[in-house]
């Protein structure tokens, strides 16, 4: 039997931050899963196109929101919660700013110092 490696080249931390969704057809909240340097998974009750590009604002506590272009690259039904509308995304980020990319590097650093959930792999990045 073969297992999928995790592919994964950038450590990712378990956050719960609120998420804004911004696309051409309007925007939505959600929440985040998990977040690296270059993606995040989120859930929300609405779906951003897959493979199309949107904003993405993330609002750590006590930070500035984190701004970035992003693109869904999978997307599925949370199942555990029936007929709960709702969904886990997982987005890169096609465009952040370095000092954002600086502060999830701190953020992660912290929580893995704390002994908190992280994974990293090698492979696809998000």
């Amino acid at each position: 039997m073969v297992f999928e490696k995790d592919r994964r080249r950038f450590e990712r931390i378990q956050v719960k931050w609120p998420t804004t969704v911004i696309t051409s057809d309007g925007q939505f909240t959600g929440e985040t899963k998990s977040l690296s340097q270059v993606g995040a998974s989120f859930y929300c009750r609405e779906l951003p196109p897959i493979g199309q590009e949107f904003r993405l604002e993330i609002q750590p506590p006590s930070h500035q929101p984190i701004l970035v272009s992003a693109k869904s690259i999978w997307a599925m039904e949370q199942v555990p919660l029936e007929n709960s509308g709702l969904f886990i995304v997982g987005a890169e980020f096609e465009y952040i700013a370095e000092a954002d990319v600086q502060f999830i590097g701190k953020v992660i650093a912290q929580q893995k110092g704390k002994g908190g959930k992280s994974k990293s792999g090698s492979g696809k990045n998000s």
